[in-house]
Formats: structure tokens, C-alpha cells, sequence
């Protein structure tokens, strides 16, 4: 299963500790149909897969609010059960690089690649090597893969692509008109933990997952872990993404409190964003409008 596959499908779906978020997308003028299915216990724990018969019981609630899943989906795979590197290669085309990397991939990542399921995209970084290309790897466990694959296929899914939901959510912040021309960090807070995202233009380059979240730390201490988490980061990005510079932080999620005290820590240009407005999507009424982020990023991505 391919986890950067195009395709013609509109729908997202994100699996997050508190439920399942669906949304759907015909085209981004016409607004999304969202919809939120709580599960009575929790799906994902620390951002990885918790309760695979759970999620096949929430995915049959789900069907039946929808009365059909009637578009292939984009299915986000949990942040911490996918690994994503930026490995350099000869330039070659993508499908070659595919293919090389298995000789390579026990270098970028700690389980073998016959136990894996993985993909490649082509980035752009700030500084390349004269004759080498970058490419971003997205690697899971296989069993992972097999376990969202078994739930969906069981409840009737059709499935379009697998990707990493912390790559959708950057994908839903940058908006449909990425402005940066440079490097810049985002900040994706969750209830019970935050991605952090080091990219170049809209290419996201470095992806970790915090776990530190909205609900799980007070205000103040939040903000602490957040600002030792992104001075860490930028450091680390300097020495190992030559030429990549931070000149703002993008935050989706924590309000205007979190988002002026990180700019205040940090000495670093701060923006907060609203990802309903920024695809001028309408946000459902009859649950909560915070942790949208990767539902949307999934849905859009023929449209970003």
C-alpha cells in the first residue's frame, strides 16, 4: 500500500485517541462534510495504534452515520507507528530510488525492510549536492500497515492511499498557497501530544512527535517542553540540513496564550493559524473544532 499514492478520492480519515474524524471534500469552493465518531476507548495512546478491533467497531459506526463510504479514503496512519527520513541519493528516477533504497534501508531505519512497508517522495532541501537528489522516506512496521489495512478492508473501505497523519497536518497548516520561501518549524498541538515539523518552503523535512499535549501538561509547563523541544530542534536542523533556517513558526492549535508566550521564550516570529479558515471549510457543530488538522490534510491533498 502505497503511503504517497495520488489519487481522485476527497475524503480523509484520521484516527485519533478520542475517536475517528472524517472528512470530505468535492472541491475546496463547495465547503467539506465532516463528521466525528467518538469511541469509548481510546484508539491511539501516545500517537501510536492502541485498539485495532476498536477501530474496526468505530469504522462500522462510521459507515452507518455516513450510510456509505461512498469515495475511496485517505487513511492517516499514526504518527509514531511511521518513521520518516530524508535520505540523499544519486539522481535517478523515483521508482529506481525506490527500489535502491532497499540496500540502504537498514541505515535510516532500526527494523528490517522485510518487515516493513515504505514509500518515497522527492523534496527539495536548501543546500544539495551537485549530482544527488532527496527523497523523503515514510516507513512503518508492516504488521502496523496490515492491522489499518484489515480494519478498513473489513468495514468496507475503500482505500486510496495510506499516509502519515503528522504529514497531512503539516499539509493542512501550510494552507492551499504555501507562501515560505524558506525554512520555517510548526507546531501542531493535540490533546495529548504535539508534531513538530522542520521544513524548507512546504517541504517537511524533519517530523517528530512531542509528547506533550494540550490536556496532558498545564499552560505553563506546555510551554516550557515546547520551547526546550524547538530550541533542540533548531539546533539539530543547522547541523544536519545545511542552509535550513527557521524564520517562523507556524501554530495550529493552543490559542493566542501559547502562541504569544513561544514567541516571547523564543525570539522567533510566531504565527497562529486557523486551518477551518484557512481552506474555508465550515467546522462541524456538533463536535469539538480543535484537532482537525491531519482529517483535512488528508482530504486536500488533490486540492493543495
Amino acid at each position: 500500500m502505497s503511503l504517497f499514492k495520488r489519487s481522485r478520492a476527497r475524503a480523509g480519515l484520521a484516527i485519533d485517541s478520542d475517536g475517528l474524524r472524517y472528512v470530505e471534500v468535492s472541491k475546496r469552493s463547495q465547503g467539506a462534510r465532516c463528521v466525528f465518531v467518538p469511541s469509548s476507548a481510546p484508539l491511539v495512546r501516545q500517537d501510536m495504534l492502541a485498539d485495532a478491533s476498536g477501530l474496526s467497531k468505530a469504522l462500522g459506526a462510521l459507515k452507518e452515520k455516513l450510510s456509505s463510504f461512498r469515495l475511496p479514503l485517505f487513511l492517516g496512519v499514526p504518527p509514531r507507528d511511521v518513521m520518516m527520513r530524508v535520505v540523499q541519493l544519486p539522481i535517478m528516477d523515483i521508482e529506481d530510488a525506490r527500489s535502491a533504497l532497499v540496500y540502504e534501508f537498514d541505515k535510516y531505519f532500526p527494523f528490517a525492510v522485510s518487515d516493513a512497508t515504505y514509500d518515497v517522495a522527492p523534496v527539495d532541501v536548501p543546500e544539495s549536492a551537485s549530482g544527488q537528489m532527496n527523497i523523503l522516506v515514510a516507513a512503518s512496521r508492516r504488521n502496523v500497515i496490515d492491522n489499518l489495512t484489515k480494519a478498513a478492508v473489513g468495514a468496507g473501505v475503500e482505500l486510496a492511499a495510506l499516509e502519515p497523519a503528522n504529514l497531512a497536518a503539516f499539509r493542512a497548516v501550510c494552507g492551499p498557497n504555501p507562501s515560505s520561501k524558506g525554512g520555517l518549524l510548526a507546531l501542531i498541538l493535540g490533546r495529548e501530544g504535539t508534531q513538530l515539523v522542520a521544513a524548507y518552503k512546504d517541504n517537511g523535512l524533519l517530523f517528530r512527535t512531542l509528547l506533550a499535549g494540550l490536556e496532558s501538561l498545564s499552560s505553563e509547563e506546555l510551554v516550557s517542553a515546547l520551547a526546550r523541544e524547538v530550541t533542540t530542534t533548531m539546533a539539530y536542523v543547522r547541523s544536519a540540513l545545511k542552509g535550513l533556517e527557521a524564520e517562523v513558526l507556524i501554530i495550529s492549535g493552543g490559542g493566542r496564550e501559547v502562541a504569544g508566550a513561544l514567541e516571547e521564550v523564543l525570539g522567533l516570529p510566531v504565527c497562529l493559524v486557523d486551518v477551518w479558515e484557512m481552506w474555508g471549510f465550515e467546522a462541524p457543530r456538533d463536535a469539538s473544532k480543535d484537532g482537525w488538522e491531519a482529517a483535512i490534510g488528508l482530504a486536500v491533498r488533490d486540492l493543495s
